[in-house]
């Protein structure tokens, strides 16, 4: 059997770490083709090499538990400098797009015209014209498409929707979700920092969480109203600034070094998260109303961090309440009909988001092999989630309750 050939358009960090479970896979992949307009920087990504700089950015990873492992050798690739050169020479089984989030929509256009097995990293737009373009896309038949949303596969959130599956709480009537996140920071002192790139921290991290809430619930949000504020990461410093220009590294605990050395957490970049260009909300509240007339609360806080981070939720039925927390990497569930309660500790390892990024790859590798047809994270749930969180953006700008 001929090896599957995958191109890449925007090789990042994110890219780089699923480079682990790709070629982790019994079948034979090859890394054909990537479209990226910096080959150098993604030469040392691939090489694990090069700058103080490149290696931050890999160093995220280790934040969320994720390790990656494999070497390739760069050589082997045909490295493009526009998407549209690579998809109209290469012959390619699939295309894996991990750009910024502001050009996924486009380029995830580009690939389904050419009818090709697309993995799309999330949000999958960030704007109504992006959503709009999708939808268009999803309305016609396509190739198949695996959204990145590792959450929703990993062995924690598949055990709860067999539970709730089966009844064992009743019907879902209500969530409340949360997500403080420890690494809030990054938010601020990396690329993230710009909206007109990342348009929020909605898009940003709970377009996660409100996909694992619609899984689980089994049903289509409605109505959003939300409230976010920025009480931590904001000042007057000098747009542009970094903390390697700044007099002020010893004495700000948000400096890079302070970060590094007092901290003991791992950097990103070194802009100045005080600084007047400085953007996204520190905290942010959603509420969503399902179809049965059934609500969901998410609040999510990126200056909670240490000992204080956790992202997970409790699903309440009349019969009992299910409860996880992927920072525990645990599950209760409370029994409202007696004092029982049941603990399940699922001991994931560290690597891949908990395994569910080698769901999502072995998925999509299936996908192109024809052996299933069924994608676990259908570009319907990355548009409906994108579309929620947009939706609780403008929500929380405006002041308005809006309808997805």
């Amino acid at each position: 059997m001929r090896a599957i050939r995958i191109g890449i358009i925007g090789y990042g960090v994110r890219m780089d770490m699923l480079m682990d479970q790709l070629f982790g896979l019994q079948q034979k992949v090859e890394l054909a083709a990537i479209a990226d307009p910096n080959p150098d920087r993604v030469k040392e990504l691939m090489l694990k090499s090069g700058t103080a700089q490149v290696q931050h950015q890999m160093e995220i990873d280790k934040i969320d538990g994720l390790f990656r492992k494999c070497r390739m050798n760069p050589d082997t690739v045909t490295f493009y400098e526009k998407a549209e050169d690579m998809l109209e020479k290469e012959s390619l089984d699939g295309v894996m797009v991990g750009t910024q989030c502001n050009t996924h929509a486009c380029y995830a256009k580009m690939v389904l015209k050419k009818n090709i097995p697309l993995f799309l990293e999330k949000p999958v737009g960030i704007c109504y014209e992006d959503l709009h373009l999708l939808e268009k896309c999803d309305q016609n038949p396509h190739a198949p498409v695996v959204v990145s949303f590792p959450l929703r596969t990993t062995k924690l959130i598949q055990e709860a929707k067999r539970i709730i599956d089966a009844g064992v709480i009743g019907k879902v009537n209500h969530v409340q979700a949360f997500n403080d996140v420890g690494y809030g920071f990054v938010y601020f002192h990396d690329w993230y920092r710009d909206e007109s790139i990342a348009h929020g921290l909605f898009l940003q991290k709970a377009t996660h969480d409100m996909d694992v809430i619609n899984y689980l619930v089994g049903e289509n949000p409605e109505t959003v109203c939300a409230m976010k504020s920025k009480q931590i990461f904001k000042g007057d410093m000098p747009a542009g600034l970094r903390c390697s220009e700044c007099d002020r590294t010893e004495d700000c605990m948000e400096s890079t070094y302070n970060i590094e050395k007092t901290r003991s957490d791992i950097p990103r970049n070194d802009y100045c998260c005080y600084a007047v260009d400085t953007g996204n909300e520190d905290s942010g509240s959603m509420i969503v109303r399902y179809e049965s007339g059934m609500h969901a609360i998410y609040s999510q806080n990126f200056f909670a961090r240490k000992k204080a981070a956790r992202r997970g939720a409790r699903v309440y039925g009349y019969k009992g309440t299910l409860e996880y927390d992927f920072t525990k990497d645990q599950m209760k569930i409370y029994d409202h009909m007696s004092d029982k309660v049941s603990v399940i500790e699922f001991h994931t390892p560290a690597d891949g988001h908990g395994g569910g990024d080698q769901m999502l790859i072995e998925n999509f590798i299936d996908l192109i092999r024809g052996k299933t047809k069924t994608s676990i994270a259908p570009l319907r749930a990355g548009i409906i989630s994108a579309k929620m969180c947009l939706e609780a953006k403008y929500s929380s700008e405006q002041m308005k309750y809006k309808n997805v």
